[in-house]
């Protein structure tokens, strides 16, 4: 359940939650742009695998004209271990090179301090409905770049 920074509950009862609401979990991956600013995500309430990170690096291998695309990953698992064709496909069709971070080096990695922001001050503090979450989510991060903006000095 979404954090909860303020409620309302009768005097000498403590606050309590609706447990048969059920739970609603929405999780993202997504790719940044550092130079041009540029967000690209994807929300799904599925958790993410090493298929889903794989499948999604194909599109944005595909969407690419780049001469070289260097994707820059962190050592989470899900990151890590793809097949030896799958690399080579990517290098091949689309000249797209995988470069991982240092362990524990989050500081080095612009999309976490993206992450974070989106988590702690650019998301409105109220509790979402299951109905209202993915759209919440998927609005913050598209206000990425006009409404909300990071300075990364």
């Amino acid at each position: 359940m979404p954090n909860v920074p303020r409620a309302w509950s009768p005097l000498s009862h403590p606050h309590a939650a609706d447990a048969s609401v059920g739970r609603r979990r929405v999780n993202v991956i997504g790719a940044l742009d550092y130079g041009a600013g540029h967000l690209v995500h994807e929300v799904t309430p599925h958790t993410i695998r090493r298929e889903t990170v794989a499948a999604f690096i194909d599109r944005l291998a595909s969407q690419t004209e780049a001469p070289l695309t260097l994707v820059v990953l962190d050592n989470a698992t899900i990151h890590r271990d793809f097949p030896q064709e799958t690399l080579d496909r990517w290098l091949v069709n689309h000249r797209l090179v995988l470069l991982y971070l240092p362990t524990y080096s989050p500081e080095l990695n612009p999309i976490e301090i993206l992450w974070r922001e989106a988590k702690y001050r650019w998301r409105r503090f109220r509790t979402w409905t299951r109905d209202h979450l993915d759209t919440e989510v998927r609005n913050l991060l598209k206000g990425f770049g006009t409404k909300y903006k990071i300075g990364f000095a």
